[in-house]
Parts: structure tokens; sequence; C-alpha cells
């Protein structure tokens, strides 16, 4: 007599399943003595395979089958809760939750798909065994940074859904889903390099710091360190290797931004923004090997908040504005007024240009006039770094600062436009 193997199957999955969860939850009781367990590796095993076995008998006791084992399932639940207050004098659903969840699982796995089944149950044992490290980032967090976490979330994933796909507006030049993913795109790199810093700041040093601060705002981390010059005096080498530090960071940045809207303008970009990146960090280099001794107290830059959300309508309008000027400027005056919106936007912003370039090179902007133009603003911003540098934090910072971007800039000036 031969047994059909994908009731088995189904069976051992459920089984699986419960213990799964099961070990989780069992290792988070491993110190409690035998009579103050709620449930364990074999309850939980129990209740995957309970699921499990009511699934394979719907088709002969019916739907009602699988309802009154979830009705068991729950009474089991509040009999825990009601017993771990008693024994333990704690009150927690999550041992509740985790029971219903498994049993449904048990169904799911017979069901609908078992391999999907076990994933959830693994995310779901993941997300128990994680209790300690999110109640330590509970606490970490900042009342701003919480605020923060919350902004990033509404722009991401309620508010970008619901935009419109489509080009619309004078020139078609406007795209309100991928405007506001750009916005979504440089907010989540600002808001993963604020974090770093913070995280790894203070206790990595100024190298890290500085690279890390390259990710959210290198002009300013050179207004932060050009302040700190003007006040102690001395540690320009040292200061001096942060915002170099930064400056090269900013490159590599652009490439990243480049490389997620257009692959193909990124590699036309590898190579000058590599090189670029690359004598800026020599000239850090060179400048760490001749640093002054390291201050009493970490040099910690500052970094903005970056998801206030009054900030992120105003980049998105930004956006908005840049790529319709430019379409606009390729349109009446060709490509010398493309060049020219980069020359007056990388003044003061870099990634807003190079998002809104790499948008249009998907559709009536050549490649090479966006790549020119990317690295004409990038390369005017990094001037006024320098000068900022320069102006504010004296002359001996402002040399080391300025001399290697003049430099760069002098080398890669043949890249961008070779002579015929």
């Amino acid at each position: 007599m031969w047994i059909n193997a994908e009731p088995v199957n189904g069976a051992l999955v459920s089984l699986a399943i419960g213990l799964i969860i099961g070990l989780e939850r069992g290792w988070q009781v491993r110190q409690l003595g035998d009579n103050q367990r709620i449930a364990g590796m074999r309850t939980y095993g129990l209740i995957g395979l309970l699921g499990g076995v009511c699934a394979l008998l719907l088709p002969t006791l019916g739907a009602w089958l699988a309802l009154l084992g979830l009705l068991t399932v729950v009474t089991g639940c509040g009999l825990s809760v009601w017993l771990a207050q008693r024994w333990q004098g704690e009150f927690g659903l999550t041992s509740s939750v985790a029971m219903v969840l498994t049993y449904l699982l048990g169904l799911m796995s017979v069901l609908q798909s078992p391999s999907e089944a076990v994933a959830c149950a693994v995310l779901a044992a993941l997300l128990m065994g994680l209790k300690g490290k999110i109640q330590q980032g509970m606490l970490f967090l900042s009342e701003m940074e919480f605020h923060a976490t919350l902004r990033f979330l509404l722009i991401s994933l309620v508010l970008l859904p619901v935009l419109p796909d489509t080009e619309m507006g004078p020139l078609n030049a406007f795209n309100p889903f991928k405007i506001w993913l750009m916005v979504v795109v440089i907010a989540g790199i600002s808001f993963c390099g604020h974090f770093a810093v913070r995280l790894l700041g203070t206790r990595s040093g100024l190298v890290l710091t500085s690279m890390l601060a390259g990710l959210a705002s290198s002009t300013a981390l050179t207004l932060q360190f050009a302040r700190l010059n003007k006040e102690q005096g001395g540690l320009e080498r040292l200061l001096a290797t942060g915002i170099l530090l930064a400056g090269a960071t900013m490159w590599l940045r652009l490439l990243a931004l480049v490389l997620i809207i257009h692959g193909e303008l990124a590699l036309r970009l590898a190579v000058p923004l590599l090189l670029l990146a690359a004598i800026v960090y020599g000239f850090a280099f060179w400048f760490w090997r001749q640093r002054e001794e390291m201050p009493d107290g970490p040099v910690q830059p500052e970094t903005r908040n970056p998801l206030d959300l009054a900030t992120a309508i105003k980049f998105g309008l930004l956006l908005a504005l840049i790529g319709f000027m430019a379409t606009l400027l390729q349109s009446k005056v060709g490509n010398s007024g493309v060049y020219l919106l980069s020359l007056v936007s990388g003044i003061t912003d870099v990634d807003a240009i190079t998002l809104s370039l790499s948008q249009l090179s998907h559709k009536e902007l050549a490649l090479e006039v966006a790549a020119r133009a990317i690295l004409l603003a990038g390369l005017v911003n990094s001037l006024v770094k320098g000068l900022l540098a320069l102006v504010i934090g004296g002359r001996r910072l402002g040399l080391r600062v300025m001399l290697p971007y003049l430099l760069s800039i002098l080398l890669i000036l043949p890249l961008i436009w070779p002579g015929n």
C-alpha cells in the first residue's frame, strides 16, 4: 500500500515551522524552571502540526475544523497570558501572537506555499530574537531621529506609491513619481550617513567620521571644521585631512547616485569621478601622515537632520525646477544652457543637478553632455568648499584644501573637454 507523499510532506513542514518558532521562544525562557515555562519548543511544534493536520482534514471535515483549531489556540493563548502574569508577574503578548502565527503558518504550509510559510516562520523567529537590539535601538534614538524615521517612512512608503508615474506639465518635463523617488534616494543616503556618523564617528576617529560625513554633506563638514580651526588653531593638517576625505567621498556618492538612475551614464563618469576621488584621497593621506597630535576631545562633525519633511519638499521642488530649466535650456539654446545651469547649481548643491541630469539622459539629453554637466557642477562645488575653508578657516587651512581641489580640476579638464 503506497502512502501519498504530499500530505506527509505538508505535515512535516508544519511541524518544522512550529519547531523553528519554538526554538526561539524556548531559548528566551531557557533559564526558567519547568513549572514556570508556559510553552516551549515542543508546544510550538505541536501547534504548527495542529495547523497542518487541520488543513489536511479540511476537504473531509470542512472549514469549521480550521476555525475550531484557531479557537483552541486562542484559548490556550489566553490561558498562557494569565499564567505568565500569575507566575512571573509579567504581561506580554509576544508568545500569544507567536502561537496564533504558528498555527496559521501550519495551515498555510499545506494549503498554499510551504516555502513561503517556512520563510515567514524564520522571519518571525528572527524578529522575536532581536528583542534586546530593538529595545536598545529605541533608547538610542533621540526624539529628532525618531520623528525623522517616521518622516522617512512617510515619504518612501506612503507618498511615493500613490504618485503618478507619467510625464506631465510644460515640455513634459515633470514626472511626479521619478522626482519624489529621487527625494527618497537622497534622503536615504543622508539618513544612513547621519546614523553612521553618530554610531562610529567618535569611536573610529576623524578618518571614518569624515568619510561617513561625506555621504551626508561634505559642505556642512567643511563649514564645521573651518569654524573649529578658527576657534582653536594649530589643527590645519588634521582638519584639512577631514575636509578632503569628505570631499573625495562626495565624488563616490555622485557616482553611486548616477549608477542608481542610469548605468550607462555611470560608466562614462566612472573614470573621471574615481580619478578625482583618488587625487583628493591621496592629498588627505599625505596630510594625515604629517598631522598634528589629536586634540583631547573627539573631532565630531555636526550633521543636520536630513529628513525634515519641509527640507524634503524643498529638495523635490528644486529637482523639478532644475529638470524643467535643463529641458527648457536644452531646447532653446542647446548644450551651453545645460552647462550654465550646472555651473550655477553647483554653487549651492550638487546632488539635485546630478539626479536631474541623470534622469534627462534617458530622454533627449546626450550622455556626453550630461556627464560633462555633472562634472562641472561637482568641480564648482569643490571650489566653493575650498573658498569656505580659506575665508572662514584661515589661509593655512584654506590653502591645504584649495590646492588639491585646483590640481584635481586641472588634471580632469582634459578628460571633460579633450582637445580636437
